[in-house]
């Protein structure tokens, strides 16, 4: 990996090259910074800033802060010019900035503290509690569903009969997000490292992997009416998660315990027990589908499990979420009309994320005309990612929407925590 890299010591920012700390990367902070405090830190690789954060939620909401400072000025001027504001405005007329402040974790909490400290008030901790509470307030707007696609491959659908963990994210066009595409490596104190694929100002995140081996993401739903407003952000759970569970029992025992608020899907990988779940659920109700026995479960943006199917908005032909299911279906499935059953890599998993093949039309798009979310790949996909969990590897397409179309690169968590033992990704990426 080259670059360079950005530190921050004592306020002020150093720039580095990264080939100094390779193996080092750690040590050297605390070293240079004449302090216990830990210290964060950045790098450039092409488009995709890797921001460094360490320590308790509030440190780490500094260090975010003050590293993406710049980012987060240009965040706070995209909030004022955009669909954004009329979501903050309405959140904040409708009550819901107290209700996160009141219903939301306490690291999420003091993490927007720490980054309205940091980068001195121009990210405000309304605003980032706001967008960490993002996923209960859309739901109460009573906005659409997005055009999110998950899957969980093993065993005999996998050429090697390892696990792979695929993730389409779908959101509004956010130009502001395209273009300051993010990889978070955290290293809470006393918590599990893990990775986020994000953007400036994300606390509350859709797509990571700890260094435990869980990959987890998550995939907006609507309910018929079972949502309240007293529990928790489903998306936060996903911070709690990754910096708390090291295996799928552990991830599940917490969703369990959870009060829960709306409607939401999340996809849990365990890569060291070979085992992956879809989680359905509501304010008052939670299902599970666990991998079958073919090695296989797959999620869009409904409820599958018999026991959820009266709690969500029905379904068929034609509507986004269905189609994209569907698709899974014939990619997936042993029966399946296009199935590459058997035949499943990393490389495959890639082409399933960017497959544009309309079930309903049975056409094939260009990602541009695939709108509304018509198929897996759409205009909508602001990222794109295959986890190796087991090996401690995620591919991500990042950039300017549809983002599959671009290179999918490879990264080694092991190698973002500076483990010299870590094995790097091999190939490199994907183009």
């Amino acid at each position: 990996m080259g670059g360079e890299k950005q530190v921050l010591f004592g306020g002020v920012f150093w720039w580095i090259p990264s080939f100094v700390f390779m193996g080092t990367m750690s040590s050297l902070g605390a070293a240079c910074s004449g302090t216990d405090e830990p210290t964060g830190s950045m790098e450039q690789h092409g488009d995709v800033k890797i921001v460094h954060l360490r320590g308790t939620a509030y440190q780490m909401g500094l260090q975010h802060g003050r590293l993406l400072h710049d980012q987060l000025v240009a965040g706070a001027a995209f909030i004022d010019d955009s669909s954004l504001w009329l979501m903050m405005d309405w959140a904040k007329d409708n009550g819901f900035v107290d209700d996160a402040i009141a219903n939301s974790y306490p690291d999420v909490i003091d993490e927007c503290r720490g980054m309205a400290d940091g980068d001195e008030g121009v990210f405000t901790f309304e605003e980032c509690m706001t967008l960490a509470y993002g996923d209960v307030i859309v739901e109460f707007m009573d906005h659409p569903s997005l055009a999110c696609s998950q899957f969980i491959v093993m065993d005999g659908a996998t050429k090697d009969g390892r696990l792979l963990h695929g993730r389409n994210l779908d959101y509004d066009r956010m130009p502001f997000m395209e273009e300051n595409p993010v990889l978070f490596v955290r290293e809470p104190k006393g918590k599990i490292p893990y990775v986020v694929v994000g953007f400036p100002g994300n606390v509350a995140p859709y797509t990571g992997m700890n260094a435990a081996g869980l990959s987890v993401a998550s995939n907006e739903a609507n309910a018929v009416d079972d949502i309240d407003r007293t529990g928790r952000s489903h998306v936060q759970m996903v911070r709690e998660i990754l910096q708390d569970a090291r295996s799928l029992g552990d991830a599940a025992s917490f969703i369990e315990s959870q009060d829960h608020m709306t409607a939401e899907i999340i996809v849990v990988a365990d890569g060291n027990a070979h085992k992956g779940a879809v989680f359905e659920m509501t304010a008052n109700h939670v299902a599970v589908r666990h991998v079958d026995g073919h090695g296989l479960v797959y999620a869009t943006n409904h409820f599958v499990d018999p026991q959820m199917l009266d709690k969500c908005e029905p379904v068929g032909p034609g509507d986004s979420t269905w189609n994209r299911f569907e698709r899974l279906g014939q990619l997936l499935d042993p029966d399946g009309s296009d199935s590459l059953y058997g035949n499943l890599d990393i490389a495959a998993a890639i082409s399933i994320l960017r497959d544009t093949y309309d079930v309903v039309t049975q056409e094939t798009l260009d990602p541009n005309q695939a709108i509304d979310g018509a198929t897996l790949a759409n205009n909508g996909c602001i990222q794109s990612v295959v986890f190796d969990p087991a090996a401690g590897i995620l591919y991500v397409a990042l950039g300017s929407v549809p983002a599959m179309r671009h290179e999918y690169v490879g990264y080694s968590i092991g190698q973002l925590l500076s483990d010299p033992q870590a094995m790097a990704p091999e190939p490199a990426s994907y183009p």
